[in-house]
């Protein structure tokens, strides 16, 4: 036998018995973790995770790139300040504010509730109606869930109108954040919109306008890594010499073939075209393909009354597309878009004030709610809860606050608009599978935000050796 060969056999041997040694220790450890009671089946350990406590970020106050003297354009100053209101499973919620970057801060609320011998539930929405020099209107937004990706569907960057992304921290560590910026001409190519870094219990506002510039429809696709993110999005509009209204953009759902936009409202949108500088004024459906293939789009539009029609639309990939919605009576409805491939999609509409100005209004898609969820509407003109049941099985909503409850059909395919209280905890139970928003209709203009389904909460795990 050569040399060579004899060390590969050697080298073999060695091999062997290590894993033979591996093998035995494996065994060993099954013995150790699992159960002598019941050999027959794979040993392991049942893990219950620590409970920790929940957070969510509200969007913060109305901004505007300028302190009060008009200076320092490069930073974002707040102006007033939202109603919030909250909800827990827990014990309570404490607030706390995030700090700022060098770009400003929309001082946004931190809801957390601490965790007891289970991981609580929190929720929360906030409402702002502001009429300060150029920014009139008013503007509400869901208080959202730490994420690593969230879809804005909505801003423009056309003269007089700007467009904030506000990115906000809540963790203990750098979030590294890239924007993918698409608008009607295709994805933005633009230097800064890649490696944002938001150091931790911080916000950050980036001014769209740094990277596209006279772009009408927008949507951007906020990334991170390290730290999670709470985006949203603002936008303020002048036309010509006259404020046009200002609004927050809360994060829609992630691409799907289905989406559901719970609670549009349209209320005079003839009167808001009016004047000059109102080409952006028409109410449209924004919607954008992130993939490789144009989308068939069917919309479906629903009222609480049972009215209802469809409108057959295309969207070609990579392109924001804004659908025209004319010719609508004034009412609050919801929309269903059923695509061939996975979209994003968001609704604007405006409305004439009783100033004599207008306002807008951005509605987000929303997710399916699960049996029971927490929430608050915060306390606003007009403020309504829009439920839309677009399963094959009709559902019957109970919406509790404290001892008062009341209940809601809603039959496969259709949309209910009820009052409910607000600045209080409500419970919705039986809506598994449903898709519930919020708008706001008033003399000072409209809004709206998405329900959110509950924080998916760690669950015991079985580990096996």
């Amino acid at each position: 036998m050569s040399t060579s060969t004899a060390r590969r056999w050697a080298l073999r041997g060695t091999a062997t018995a290590v894993a033979v040694i591996v093998a035995a220790g494996t065994i060993a450890a099954a013995h150790t973790i699992g159960t002598t009671e019941d050999p027959g089946h794979p040993a392991g350990r049942t893990v219950t995770p620590v409970p920790a406590a929940a957070e969510r970020v509200c969007a913060g106050s109305a901004l505007r790139l300028s302190d009060d003297a008009g200076n320092d354009a490069t930073r974002a100053s707040t102006i007033g300040s939202p109603q919030i209101a909250t909800a827990t499973t827990g014990d309570r919620v404490d607030r706390s504010e995030l700090g700022s970057a060098s770009t400003g801060s929309s001082a946004p609320t931190l809801l957390t509730a601490p965790a007891g011998t289970t991981a609580p539930q929190v929720a929360g929405s906030s409402y702002q109606s502001v009429s300060d020099g150029d920014v009139v209107g008013v503007g509400a937004a869901s208080c959202d869930d730490p994420s690593q990706s969230t879809w804005l569907v909505g801003g423009s960057t056309e003269t007089g109108r700007t467009t904030l992304v506000t990115l906000s921290n809540p963790t203990d560590v750098n979030a590294t954040v890239d924007l993918t910026i698409a608008d009607s001409s295709g994805t933005v190519s633009a230097p800064g919109t890649t490696g944002i870094v938001v150091a931790p219990n911080s916000q950050k506002v980036v001014p769209l306008s740094g990277f596209v510039t006279d772009q009408g429809s927008t949507v951007v696709h906020v990334t991170s890594s390290g730290g999670q993110i709470v985006a949203h999005m603002q936008e303020t509009v002048v036309r010509t010499l006259t404020p046009g209204g200002f609004d927050i953009v809360s994060g829609g759902a992630s691409p799907s073939r289905t989406q559901v936009i719970p609670a549009v409202v349209l209320e005079d949108a003839e009167g808001a075209q009016r004047g000059e500088d109102t080409a952006d004024a028409a109410p449209v459906l924004r919607l954008y393909v992130p993939g490789s293939q144009a989308a068939r789009v069917t919309l479906g539009i629903t009222t609480a009354d049972g009215g209802g029609t469809t409108v057959d639309a295309t969207a070609e990939p990579g392109v924001v597309t804004d659908v025209p919605l004319d010719d609508f009576p004034d009412g609050r409805y919801s929309f269903t878009i059923d695509s061939s491939v996975p979209i994003v999609a968001g609704a604007r509409t405006t409305t004439p004030t009783d100033d004599g100005r207008t306002d807008l209004g951005w509605f987000a898609s929303a997710q399916p709610l699960s049996a029971t969820t927490v929430t608050a509407v915060a306390a606003g003109s007009g403020a309504r809860l829009n439920v839309v049941n677009p399963t094959r099985q009709d559902a019957t909503v109970t919406v509790r606050s404290g001892d008062d409850s009341q209940k809601v059909r809603v039959t496969s395919g259709s949309t209910a608009t009820v009052k409910v209280p607000t600045a209080q905890q409500l419970t919705i139970s039986g809506a598994d599978g449903l898709v519930a928003g919020v708008s706001y209709q008033g003399d000072d203009g409209i809004a709206g935000f998405p329900v959110r389904p509950e924080t998916e909460v760690s669950s015991p795990v079985r580990i096996y050796p």
